[in-house]
This record gives C-alpha cells, sequence and structure tokens, in this order.
C-alpha cells in the first residue's frame, strides 16, 4: 500500500515537473541536530532551496493591457531557520533571481520579450505545525518575497534593445497543507492564495509606448504536491511542485545545528 501511494505521488509530479509551499512537517521532521541538546526549546536549521517556475500565471495592466503568454522566474537562496519546540519555525531566505517573459500586449499587438539579470532577492515566513492525528498531521505558512533585477534586454518582435530598465517583483503567500509520514518519506499536499505584483520600470519609447506597466495574478489560488526524506537525523531534503497559479518544481534541504 506504501508503495502504490509514493508510485501515484511519484508519477504525478513528473507530470508537472512561485513560492515554495514546503512540509507543514518540517519544525518536526529533524529531531537530532549535530551541537544543539535534542530536549532544547529552540533549534537552528541552514538550507538550501532552488525554485524553477516555468510559468506563473499573469496579467498586466497600469501602462497596457494583456495577458503575459509567459513568466518564468529562476531563484537560488539560501535558507536560515529559528525553530520553537518543534511546532514553531520562523525562516528568511537570501539569494539571487532571474525573470524572463513575454506577451503581446493590447495597445498594439507587437509581440516583447524580457530578460533580466541575476539580482539579489530575500524572503521571510513563518510555518506553524497547527494538528496532529498520529502520523498524520496540519500546517500553516505565510511568507514574504521581494526582488528588483535590472532588465538586460528586451526584444520588439524579433529586434533585441539594450534596457536601463528594472522588474520589482513583490509576492505575498499564505497556506495550509495535511501530510502524512510513511517511514522516510513525509508526502504532504496544500493549498496556497498568493498575491503577485510586478512592476516593470523605465522603458524607454523605443521598446514601449509607456515608461512603465504593471503585472497581477490571472489566478489567485493554487496547490502544492511535495515529498521530504530524512531519517530524522541532522539533515533533510525536499522536493515539491505547484500547480494551477504556476507550473513549478523546487528542491530543498536542511541541517540542523
Amino acid at each position: 500500500m506504501r508503495i502504490y501511494f509514493l508510485g501515484i505521488f511519484v508519477a504525478v509530479q513528473s507530470i508537472v515537473a512561485a513560492l515554495y509551499m514546503g512540509n507543514p512537517a518540517e519544525p518536526e521532521i529533524i529531531d537530532t541536530g549535530f551541537f544543539i541538546p535534542q530536549d532544547s526549546c529552540m533549534g537552528l536549521k541552514i538550507g538550501y532551496q532552488g525554485d524553477w517556475v516555468f510559468d506563473r500565471l499573469l496579467r498586466s495592466f497600469a501602462g497596457s493591457e494583456g495577458k503575459i503568454d509567459q513568466f518564468e522566474t529562476k531563484m537560488d537562496q539560501g535558507v536560515l531557520v529559528l525553530n520553537y519546540i518543534d511546532r514553531f519555525e520562523l525562516y528568511g531566505t537570501l539569494g539571487s533571481m532571474r525573470n524572463h517573459f513575454w506577451y503581446r500586449p493590447k495597445i498594439d499587438k507587437m509581440r516583447r520579450e524580457f530578460e533580466t539579470n541575476n539580482h539579489w532577492t530575500a524572503g521571510a515566513g513563518a510555518k506553524l505545525l497547527l494538528a496532529q492525528w498520529g502520523n498524520t498531521g496540519l500546517g500553516l505558512d505565510g511568507k514574504l518575497q521581494y526582488g528588483k533585477p535590472g532588465i538586460q534586454w528586451i526584444t520588439v518582435n524579433g529586434v533585441s534593445h539594450s534596457s536601463g530598465a528594472n522588474v520589482a517583483y513583490l509576492e505575498w503567500q499564505g497556506s495550509v497543507a495535511v501530510y502524512h509520514t510513511l517511514g522516510l518519506f513525509t508526502p504532504y499536499l496544500g493549498a496556497k492564495y498568493s498575491n503577485v505584483h510586478v512592476h516593470v520600470n523605465g522603458l524607454s519609447k523605443t521598446v514601449y509606448p509607456h515608461s512603465h506597466f504593471e503585472m497581477t495574478n490571472r489566478c489567485r489560488f493554487g496547490m502544492a504536491l511535495g515529498c521530504t526524506l530524512s531519517q530524522g537525523k541532522k539533515i533533510d531534503v525536499n522536493i515539491e511542485v505547484q500547480l494551477i497559479d504556476e507550473q513549478a518544481l523546487t528542491f530543498g534541504g536542511n541541517i540542523k545545528f
């Protein structure tokens, strides 16, 4: 039965492969660290988080209107986590962000493609393990992410132009998820609500009719499927896919001290 359940889980992930939701069991998955005593009420973890957003479903407004054909994001971040009594965690992230997107604004129907450079991004959030029933539990998570990469180039109907514009990306997300532990594996399923605001500013008249435009979600609700692998000692690794409001994949891992 366990093998059957995990087989379905892996198959669903292979079909699809924003913001990372994370395992609601994360506050208690690593029970023993390297240095901090097991019975301590406080814990400290560091980790890595790699996010690949293949398409964030966005639309433009305030400068032009239109459906964004595709919005891709790549983020690599380090994570610092403060754990309290294996039930509550505060965390911060810091790393790099890169965006690539294209669409045809209604104002003139000309195809425009945008590519940013790698630039810093930072986030913060909190996770609460709300309730448990044996090996099953329920948790909450909330987070905020910000980044402001510069735009390297813009193409207009295939003609490339250099650019001094930038993309200010701000997103907040709230989620609820349920998990069930099966030995070394802790799969989970969650629902989320997110709000994305992207401001493209500093555009020249040669590439766009206005100096700026903004983007936001076409869909605010989404879901995530994930699984964490850990023996409960010192380290864990995690994989997660995000669906409906975005198509994204996240790899992560933590080390507890």
